[in-house]
C-alpha cells in the first residue's frame, strides 16, 4: 500500500531537539521482542528503538503497532531499527546498511532547520551488533562503527556485553574472556 508523503514541518519550528531511543538485545527471542515492546505501551513512545539480534523469520521482522522497522536485506540480520510513525512524519529518515557487515545499520535523519542546537541539517545514528566471531576479535570494526563525520554523530549497541565490569558477578567462559 502507497501512503501519500506528509507535509514538511512548519517554517520556523527547530526540529530534532530532542530524541528518545531505546536499546536492546533482543537475543532473536519472541519473548524479549514481547516484553520489551508491550513495555512501550504506556506513555509516549520512543522515537526509535534499536536492536540487536532481532527476532526475525525469513527476512522479515516482526510488525508492532506505531512503528516501521528496517534492517538489512539479509535471511538473518544481526541490527533493525524500529522508528515511531510520529518521528517519520515529522522527519525524512534513510536507513543505509554498509555491504560489508550485515552487523551494522546507519539511520540518516534530515531536519532542514537543524538539529539539537546546531544549524546542521543531518544526524546519523549507527547500529551495531559487537558480537565476536572467530578469527576476529568481532564482526564490526572500530572504524565501520566509529566514522569521522561533520554532523552529530550516535554509535549504539552493545560494545561491553562481553566485559567482565558489566557484571562483576557473572562467570565468563573461557570464549567470552578470549
Amino acid at each position: 500500500m502507497i501512503e501519500k508523503p506528509c507535509p514538511p514541518p512548519p517554517k520556523g519550528l527547530a526540529p530534532a531537539t530532542d530524541l528518545t531511543l531505546i536499546q536492546h538485545n533482543s537475543l532473536g527471542r519472541w519473548d524479549v521482542f514481547l516484553s520489551l515492546f508491550s513495555s512501550l505501551t504506556e506513555g509516549s513512545p520512543p522515537d526509535m528503538v534499536l536492536l540487536q539480534d532481532p527476532l526475525s523469520s525469513r527476512r522479515f521482522l516482526p510488525g508492532f503497532s506505531g512503528f516501521k522497522s528496517f534492517a538489512p536485506p539479509v535471511t538473518r540480520p544481526r541490527v533493525a531499527c524500529y522508528i515511531s510513525l510520529n518521528f517519520l512524519r515529522k522527519f525524512t529518515v534513510l536507513p543505509s546498511f554498509p555491504p560489508e557487515t550485515e552487523d551494522l545499520m546507519m539511520i540518516d535523519v534530515f531536519t532542514p532547520p537543524g538539529c539539537f542546537g546546531t544549524n546542521s541539517p543531518r544526524f546519523t545514528i549507527n547500529n551495531a551488533y559487537a558480537r565476536p566471531l572467530p578469527p576476529f576479535p568481532h564482526l564490526v570494526s572500530p572504524e565501520s562503527s566509529l566514522l569521522e563525520l561533520n554532523h552529530a554523530y550516535l554509535v549504539a549497541g552493545p560494545f561491553n556485553i562481553h566485559n567482565a565490569a558489566t557484571d562483576p558477578f557473572r562467570l565468563l567462559s573461557s570464549k567470552e574472556e578470549r
